[in-house]
C-alpha cells in the first residue's frame, strides 16, 4: 500500500512538473505561441544549413531545456523530478539508432509513443520548424541529418 502511494506521488508531481514546464515552453515573453510552423503535420527532411541549425537551438531552448537541459544531457532544472530521467541528447550511441522521422515522432507525439509517459507532446512543432529542432537535436550528439537506420 505504501508502494502504492509512492508511486501514484512520484506519477502526479511528474505529470504537474511536466504541465507547467509545457505550459511555460510554449510562449514566448509577450504571451504568443512560440512554436509556429507550416500547415502541414508531416516532418520535412531535416537540414543542417545554419539557419535550421539556429532556428532549431531558439526552439529547443524554449521548448526542450527545461528538461533535457542546455546542452542536451537530461540534466534540465525539471528534470530532477522525473524517474526515467530526461534522455541524453548528447549520447551519440543512443542517437544514432534513432532516425529523424523516430526523432520528429516523438517531439511531436510525446515521449509516451517511446515508453517515457512524462514528455509532453509538441503538436504544434510541424513541418520546418520540426525539422529544425530534429536537427538541432541531432546535432548534439555530432551526428548529420541522415544518421540512424530505420528499426
Amino acid at each position: 500500500m505504501i508502494l502504492v502511494r509512492s508511486i501514484v506521488r512520484t506519477l502526479l508531481v511528474g505529470s504537474v512538473v511536466a504541465a507547467a514546464v509545457a505550459a511555460s515552453g510554449c510562449q514566448d515573453g509577450s504571451g504568443q505561441a512560440v512554436a509556429t510552423s507550416t500547415s502541414t503535420n508531416k516532418p520535412v527532411a531535416a537540414t543542417s544549413a545554419p539557419a535550421s541549425l539556429d532556428r532549431g537551438r531558439d526552439l529547443y531552448k524554449v521548448n526542450c531545456t527545461p528538461c533535457h537541459g542546455d546542452q542536451g544531457k537530461g540534466d534540465g532544472p525539471a528534470a530532477a523530478a522525473y524517474n526515467p530521467k530526461p534522455r541524453n541528447h548528447t549520447d551519440a550511441a543512443y542517437m544514432s539508432k534513432l532516425t529523424d522521422e523516430d526523432i520528429a515522432k516523438v517531439i511531436q507525439y510525446g515521449g509516451a509513443i517511446k515508453g517515457m509517459p512524462l514528455m509532453p507532446s509538441n503538436p504544434a512543432l510541424k513541418g520546418a520548424d520540426l525539422a529544425a529542432v530534429v536537427a538541432y537535436t541531432r546535432s548534439l550528439s555530432k551526428h548529420g541529418s541522415t544518421a540512424g537506420a530505420a528499426r
